[in-house]
């Protein structure tokens, strides 16, 4: 798992698997945030199964995906800042290669630190 610190809340990395919930945990983030949406490619593991995963391992999960291409709506925006501010920090957001959530998390909270 490569992760890419954009501030001291707030990491963001490209896919992550259910099984890798533990070192999640252990690389001490409190919630997550999924920024991909569920069936962009065969084989990606679905949110249920992240979210179930996260869930026992004691993590926050938040579901907010954004379509490759697409530019975040203010909406998008919104949710993601309301959901972050109100976060147990540290926060790990992910899609396909973190670009998107990098690019939602500047939006709505500010430039990276």
């Amino acid at each position: 798992m490569s992760l890419r610190k954009l501030s001291d809340d707030v990491a963001v990395c490209g896919q992550i698997r259910p099984e890798d919930m533990k070192q999640v945990r252990e690389l001490g983030f409190k919630t997550v945030i999924n920024n991909r949406p569920d069936f962009e490619e065969p084989g990606q593991p679905l949110h249920a199964e992240i979210e179930a995963s996260a869930t026992a391992e004691g993590l926050a999960v938040h579901y907010l995906p954004l379509a490759a291409g697409m530019y975040p709506s203010q909406e998008l925006l919104d949710q993601f800042k309301a959901v972050f501010d109100a976060a147990e920090k540290p926060v790990l957001a992910f899609c396909l290669s973190g670009n998107r959530s990098g690019q939602i998390y500047m939006g709505a909270c500010g430039q990276a630190q």
